[in-house]
């Protein structure tokens, strides 16, 4: 009994390592929450860009104005410095137009200068939310390939596992093996109790001297009083 109840500690032994690495397996990130930081600084960039672009975009439409005005401006001042306007009436329109076109353009110049610097601003909001971004793939990529590294390990020991564990099931007895696998159910992976220091190795409970005289004289199996587990003693 005693060879049976080593082959099915041994199972155990197999039966533990291999839950644990499937444990370990099931308990493995998927990288959902790095890809919500990618995501994250990805819509950072692209907000970043949005405005850039924006700002860009308007700052050529008031150059364009500017241009404009200032070309307005010379064309209005090259028919009043010509000489041929003579009409005091007519003069005095193309004066106003130049005096408008001069507050035009006063408030053109303003909204220009403002915008190159927002502009330049925003160029470095959006090279800093585009470094960030690069940052977090980065990390998305390496995390990523470490995950697949660690899942392919498992994998691997979870293949042998189970096949030690079908070498190991096939050394125990069929019916202390259908025992086993019952109280497995009920109790989880740890169905046998190795005796240590006259106690059950699996509740920590003490063992009557009557079961350890039982478990000593290897004639038949004993169970924890406490917890139900197959006792295992290492003769």
């Amino acid at each position: 009994m005693s060879a049976q109840l080593k082959a099915l500690y041994q199972l155990q032994v197999v039966d533990l390592e291999l839950a644990n690495t499937k444990k370990a397996e099931a308990a493995l990130d998927d990288g959902s929450e790095k890809k919500q930081q990618v995501e994250a600084a990805r819509v950072g960039a692209e907000e970043a860009d949005k405005l850039l672009h924006e700002a860009a975009a308007e700052l050529r439409d008031k150059e364009l104005n500017l241009k404009s005005v200032e070309t307005k401006k010379k064309s209005f001042q090259d028919k009043l410095y010509s000489g041929t306007v003579a009409n005091p009436k007519e003069l005095t329109s193309i004066n106003d137009e130049i005096a408008m076109l001069d507050r035009n353009k006063g408030k053109l110049e303003d909204r220009v200068l403002e915008l190159m610097d927002i502009v330049e601003e925003r160029k470095a909001r959006a090279a800093a939310t585009a470094g960030a971004l690069k940052q977090q793939k980065d990390e998305l990529a390496a995390y990523l390939a470490k995950l697949e590294q660690e899942g392919t390990a498992l994998a691997a020991s979870i293949s042998q596992l189970t096949a030690q564990r079908t070498s190991a099931a096939a050394d125990v007895d069929a019916g202390l093996l259908k025992r086993y696998e019952n109280l497995q159910s009920r109790v989880g992976v740890m169905a046998v109790g190795k005796v240590e220091e006259d106690s059950c190795g699996a509740c920590r409970t003490g063992i009557m001297p009557y079961t350890i005289r039982e478990l000593q004289s290897d004639k038949d199996i004993q169970a924890c009083e406490n917890c139900g587990r197959i006792l295992y003693l290492e003769q």
